[in-house]
């Protein structure tokens, strides 16, 4: 039982530990695609990952190559001379592939430098990081596959030149590559120290011994302001000015109404189901990343517009409403104008009498009914003559006048 409880602690200090030490997510897809965009095009491969690829570059461009390597409290910094090197060499992985060549996929953690190292007695080599490759705060650098970069992704200098500012003037051209790259030896040393990832590469006494001279370390200098970074980015001297944009730049980044976002012509050589790369999993999901910094402002914009297609609705609504009572009532004036018209007198209503008492009842004169005569069918029926013939008298009439005298 005591065991489980003092486990029990244990895993929660590790957590603890792990969730201050993790790097903060400083930026959003949509900050990068706003500065990138200028500078290369954002293609979508195998119609989920969303990657970047430079433009004007020329065939034998390598990634870290443009710059100056230089050791800093963050271990070894790579001090880019490229425009879009801030964003590129310190956030994100690059990988080269068959058909699109150098491509960059985004991501969230920033670092002095993401790659790996190769050296032997007389060279020193490096090599951009694939999207392979993600770092754990207790762990460094892990590969989700059996990942051995291929000798054309590498740049090799002698110990000499490898602090110099044109490194690029001294590298070692692909064929002397391949025939030192068997025989180096392979590093990558990166750890974490609190909100910090430190690139420890090669030992940095090591070089010392081989280059022949002391290697001073380089303040950074981190600047929030893009305008501030640009102007100041071309000295050379003893500071190293790092652009890190800040929150309230990331949330004044206006949001693109439509991603300029190529579909890609064929398939690509990444596996993507071994890519770990969180940005890019959100951006598939909902094709418009934004981080928890500018979340605020994003509901703020939907409240706004709610509000306005309730306010719309509201007065659609009551127009409805009006049209509908005005329908009503102009049905029931068509319908009482085809009701006839009645008149006054039919329209008076019925006037009470009193029932008049038997003595005030008008005298009706009474029929008398005269007794009903049999019919006698033995004697024949007298004659009638019409009125316009002479009347005769009949002898049966004469015998009674006779009589009566």
């Amino acid at each position: 039982m005591k065991k489980t409880i003092i486990l029990i602690i244990a895993l929660f200090i590790f957590m603890i530990i792990e969730l201050n030490a993790k790097p903060n997510f400083g930026v959003s897809f949509n900050f990068f695609y706003n500065s990138l965009r200028p500078y290369g095009e954002w293609i979508q491969l195998d119609n989920d990952l969303t990657v970047w690829r430079p433009r004007d570059i020329h065939s034998q461009w390598h990634p870290y190559s443009e710059g100056r390597w230089s050791w800093t409290t963050d271990g070894w910094y790579w001090d880019s001379y490229e425009p879009f090197g801030w964003a590129t060499y310190h956030y994100g992985r690059w990988y080269n592939d068959d058909y699109y060549g150098w491509i960059w996929i985004p991501d969230y953690d920033w670092a002095p430098a993401w790659v790996e190292w190769r050296y032997d007695d007389d060279y020193i080599g490096w090599a951009p990081l694939p999207p392979y490759a993600s770092f754990e705060i207790n762990f460094g650098i892990h590969f989700s596959i059996g990942w051995h970069s291929h000798s054309r992704y590498w740049n090799f200098v002698a110990y000499n030149r490898f602090c110099d500012h044109r490194v690029n003037n001294y590298l070692l051209d692909d064929r002397r590559v391949s025939r030192i790259f068997d025989n180096t030896r392979y590093r990558n040393n990166y750890s974490s120290n609190r909100d910090r990832i430190i690139n420890g590469g090669i030992d940095k006494s090591f070089i010392e011994r081989k280059a022949g001279y002391r290697i001073a370390e380089r303040e950074i200098t981190s600047i929030d302001n893009y305008r501030d970074y640009d102007r100041v980015r071309s000295e050379r001297g003893d500071r190293i000015y790092s652009y890190r944009p800040s929150d309230r730049e990331v949330i004044n980044e206006r949001t693109a109404d439509k991603y300029d976002i190529k579909q890609g012509d064929t398939r690509s050589t990444i596996d993507r189901e071994k890519v770990r790369m969180p940005m890019s999993r959100e951006w598939n999901r909902d094709q418009n990343i934004t981080n928890d910094r500018n979340t605020e402002k994003g509901r703020d914009v939907m409240t706004e517009r709610n509000t306005t297609r309730n306010e719309e609705g509201r007065v659609r609504n009551e127009v409805n409403r009006n049209n509908e009572r005005n329908q009503v009532r102009n049905n029931s004036e068509r319908e009482r104008s085809n009701v006839p018209r009645i008149s006054r007198e039919t329209q008076r209503e019925p006037v009470y009498e009193r029932p008049r008492s038997r003595s005030e009842r008008p005298q009706v004169q009474e029929r008398r009914v005269e007794p009903r005569r049999e019919q006698n069918n033995d004697r024949p029926s007298p004659r009638i003559e019409s009125r316009g013939r002479s009347e005769e008298r009949s002898p049966s009439k004469e015998r009674s006048s006779e009589r009566k005298r």
